[in-house]
């Protein structure tokens, strides 16, 4: 490996941050997350936190939540501030952030630092939303007025993936600090270290001791705290469409708030009249960024005949120059993926698609080199795919993609919405009526036309059918963690109001 990772002084070490404060877990006990792209190193060594420990950084999140510590829930400008130092100290240690996310996650550097870039965008944007989160008034005409206040929802317990644990993180974090959320998150056991650097910065800003704690540890005990626990209001998950169905179903029993991002099988339709060159080159990124390894990936391409050959050699062409390798090389184009589990469980998709489809490139594990100690497969399509097969429905999160083909626009429309997710989608044609037809009936949170994989943070991010509840980024991302309650006052002066009348006799 290169002796870039060196600079980070390895293994790295993670920490639980409760009510302020850095420590090991209450049991001494540690878990080690192993650089998947050299497994013979260590990566991180982080504190395994125990039910105990989950339950103080609740506990410290309901005081500083009931307690108002430090005025959190009015002081919209002390909000501001942390929010907006955050951004500063994110892009004042973008290099470190960067190397630890390439390093735990495999991801390239020409991948991580961008990834860097937009969490501190997004925490800078939500610290310009802090003081702006307008209520409504009006007066009914007996006098009587309606106010419509906005109040944070209370405790938040977050669950954040590790593909993009910056951003995912900061998606959920800034906004529910935006309104004045308390905050107890579980990061995935394969970044720890990226959650726990973050968190950390952010207790260098002004931000008061137990808004916003952090628990690693496994998901059966420490996720399963939070989701069960009385003393938190609201659960905001980004995973595995499994696992969310289980958090949905243990949250009714109390009708307790959720937000759920969750999987996506996202398809790509290209009209015989799409610019070729364009269509590739944003097909390739979305389908091969971080390995394949996202919810929004471009898993699915929809072809129309007319074109198919000359698309599908463009994509072929430009995916076999694609250069897997060592993530903290700037010329590497694709890491490994994340664990032996999902090497394994791509491997067995490859399989099936060799078996019953067309192999048109790639579908091999990597060997010599750098690859022996890694978890590398190469990028790899398959032609003419069944879109009812499992190659077609369901979430390989790996870099596999199926091409099937269509004839005509009612055609591509069946095919897209043929499945049970509904993420994100993009449309190739250079006739933009139809364009804007086709996403308009395509069931999906984010349509993308003449491009892929674009996540401003004024927009917006979240999906239709089994890809998940609420809206990440944005303007909308901030009602997933906002209560509006309505004050009503009494305009007449009356003792005896009128509606008084049908259970008292004047």
């Amino acid at each position: 490996m290169s002796s870039d990772n060196n600079r980070l002084q390895l293994p790295l070490t993670s920490d639980l941050i409760i009510n302020g404060e850095e420590g090991k877990a209450t049991g001494g006990q540690v878990f080690n997350r192993e650089n998947p792209a050299d497994t013979r190193q260590v990566a991180t060594v982080a504190a395994q936190g125990s039910v105990e420990d989950v339950r103080a950084a609740i506990d410290a999140a309901r005081d500083a939540f009931d307690q108002n510590v430090e005025n959190w829930i009015y002081n919209y400008k002390l909000r501001e501030q942390v929010l907006f130092r955050t951004a500063q100290l994110i892009r004042e240690n973008a290099d470190r952030l960067s190397r630890v996310v390439s390093l735990e996650v495999g991801m390239p550097m020409r991948q991580a630092v961008p990834h860097v870039a937009a969490a501190a965008d997004i925490f800078e944007f939500y610290a310009g939303l802090a003081g702006k989160l307008y209520g409504e008034s009006f007066t009914l005409p007996n006098g009587s007025m309606i106010n419509l206040v906005k109040e944070p929802i209370g405790v938040v317990g977050m669950i954040t993936p590790w593909n993009f644990p910056l951003t995912q993180t900061a998606r959920k974090v800034a906004p529910a600090l935006a309104v004045g959320c308390t905050v107890v998150v579980k990061p995935a056991s394969y970044t720890p270290a990226a959650s726990y650097e973050l968190v950390k910065l952010m207790h260098q800003t002004a931000i008061p001791a137990g808004v916003l704690n952090l628990v690693s540890g496994p998901g059966s005990v420490i996720g399963a705290e939070i989701v069960t626990s009385s003393k938190v209001d609201k659960i905001s998950f980004t995973g595995e469409t499994l696992t969310g169905k289980g958090i949905a179903a243990q949250a009714a029993k109390e009708v307790k708030r959720i937000s759920l991002e969750l999987g996506g099988k996202a398809p790509y339709v290209v009209f015989d009249d799409a610019d070729v060159d364009a269509a590739s080159r944003a097909a390739i990124f979305g389908m091969f960024r971080n390995a394949g390894q996202a919810c929004g990936a471009t898993t699915r391409l929809l072809v129309q005949e007319g074109i198919h050959d000359r698309f599908l050699s463009a994509v072929v062409d430009l995916a076999r120059k694609i250069e897997v390798g060592d993530p903290s090389q700037q010329s590497t184009d694709m890491g490994p993926l994340i664990s032996s589990t999902q090497e394994r469980v791509v491997q067995e998709y490859i399989k099936f698609g060799q078996d019953a489809f067309e192999l048109v490139t790639g579908g091999n594990k990597l060997h010599g080199d750098v690859y022996d100690h890694g978890y590398y497969v190469e990028p790899t399509i398959f032609d003419h795919v069944d879109n009812s097969s499992k190659l077609s429905q369901e979430e390989i999160f790996g870099p596999v993609v199926a091409v099937t083909t269509f004839q005509d626009e009612e055609e591509a429309i069946h095919l897209a919405n043929d499945t049970d997710f509904g993420l994100v989608a993009g449309v190739w044609s250079a006739d933009y009526p139809r364009a804007m037809r086709v996403a308009r009936r395509i069931r999906a949170g984010t349509v993308w036309i003449w491009d892929n994989y674009a996540q401003p943070v004024e927009g917006i991010w979240g999906g239709y059918k089994q890809s998940g509840i609420g809206r990440e980024l944005g303007y909308h991302g901030l009602d997933d963690f906002i209560e509006i309650k309505q004050i009503f006052t009494d305009g007449t002066g009356l003792a005896m109001k009128p509606p008084y009348g049908q259970v008292i006799k004047d």
